[in-house]
């Protein structure tokens, strides 16, 4: 049997890529396919919907397709928006984004318990809230009565039934199954900053008249061509990405020089490379014959982002009235709540956050809401 030509090797190993690339996609498809059955299986169970938001990007982080989905599955449907991670933003921001957003639903501030027990998960409440300067310091949750009270002025709000199905939607780590266990108080369902580590719908049951559904992060979404606004917001393992330096280019796009001088205490840069070259040799990573593995701390630089550690916010844009909004056709779902009564417990936990001069923080642009891949909803 003869050698096999060099053109032979490498039609090959050429099909062998491709195989390996074929069987890849197949296998994501398959694993988004699966992730979006576990969405329509949650919207159709559930009577109201908590489409929760990163407080810092809640536009980037909101998905007008899901919000679509839930205004076709039926009239009873309730859609309330809840503005997650507080924190993490000043106070202007907050109060901003909240009336930005309660002019199309109702929405609802929250930051969820970051204690590390398994049980007896602490609220503050905002009527006993002696000190609102030492709110934040506290571990506890935030904005957990205001949310309990407005699902359960929408229970009462039916004459007949009175226990509600409460389904909790979003992109990858906006922090849903942080606010079950904050809400149930107890450990229920696994949290962590990977996108994907929900895998199926979880039912928890909160109360005899409430019972809330914790949907997997939705992934398949489209990303223009490429991975840098999916990985800004988490919407991909960092791991799994092809070119992590990309995202970083916008990142110090965004964010001046000086902030993050500071945070990664290295010496001034002029150009990405540089960037990551300090931050390789500072955090010691290195390939063989010493040579820095700018990969690597594009990777760092990306779980820091996505994990608070670089702080940023965004504020509302202004509307533009002349157009209506694509978001507005959801209005007629958050009719059913009385709201007011309910926005009024938020004033004393809203004013304990910092405001803009006290965070060291940098404005960046908003961004668009993410679509759903037609592709894949076909």
């Amino acid at each position: 049997m003869g050698l096999l030509e060099d053109d032979d090797k490498e039609r090959i190993e050429e099909g062998k890529g491709i195989n390996d690339s074929i069987g890849t996609t197949k296998a994501r498809d398959n694993s988004d396919r699966a992730f979006y059955k576990e969405l329509v299986k949650v919207i159709e169970a559930s009577d109201v919907i908590l489409e929760v938001l990163d407080a810092r990007d809640p536009l980037g982080t909101r998905c007008i397709d899901m919000e679509k989905m839930v205004m076709k599955s039926g009239p009873d449907k309730h859609l309330v928006l809840l503005l997650n991670k507080i924190d993490l933003v000043p106070r202007e921001a907050v109060e901003k984004w909240l009336k930005y957003l309660r002019e199309e639903l109702p929405a609802v501030a929250f930051k969820c318990s970051t204690q590390e027990q398994r049980s007896n998960l602490g609220w503050k409440s905002s009527s006993k809230a002696a000190k609102p300067s030492n709110l934040l310091q506290t571990s506890d949750c935030l904005g957990a009565e205001t949310l309990i009270k407005l699902l359960k002025n929408y229970s009462r709000s039916h004459e007949i039934k009175k226990s509600i199905t409460v389904g909790v939607i979003g992109l990858p780590n906006v922090g849903k199954s942080s606010l079950i266990n904050s809400l149930k108080r107890c450990h229920v369902v696994n949290v962590g900053a990977t996108p994907g580590l929900t895998r199926s719908m979880q039912e928890v049951q909160l109360d005899k008249n409430v019972k809330l559904l914790d949907c997997p992060g939705v992934v398949m979404l489209r990303s223009e061509g490429n991975d840098a606004s999916i990985a800004l917001r988490n919407c991909k393992r960092i791991e799994k990405l092809d070119d992590p330096v990309g995202p970083v280019k916008d990142i110090l796009k965004l964010c001046p020089e000086r902030l993050l001088v500071t945070i990664y205490k290295i010496p001034g840069f002029q150009s990405v490379d540089e960037f990551l070259q300090n931050i390789a040799t500072v955090r010691g990573k290195l390939k063989k014959g010493g040579i820095v593995d700018v990969e690597a701390a594009a990777r760092i630089i990306l779980h820091d982002w996505n994990e608070g550690k670089i702080p940023y916010y965004t504020m509302p844009p202004v509307r533009n009235q002349e157009e209506p909004s694509e978001a507005r056709i959801v209005t007629e779902l958050g009719k059913e709540f009385n709201v007011d009564e309910v926005y009024n417990t938020e004033s004393s936990f809203i004013g304990s956050l910092k405001s803009t001069d006290d965070f060291h923080s940098v404005e960046v642009p908003a961004s668009h809401p993410l679509k759903f891949d037609e592709a894949m909803l076909e």
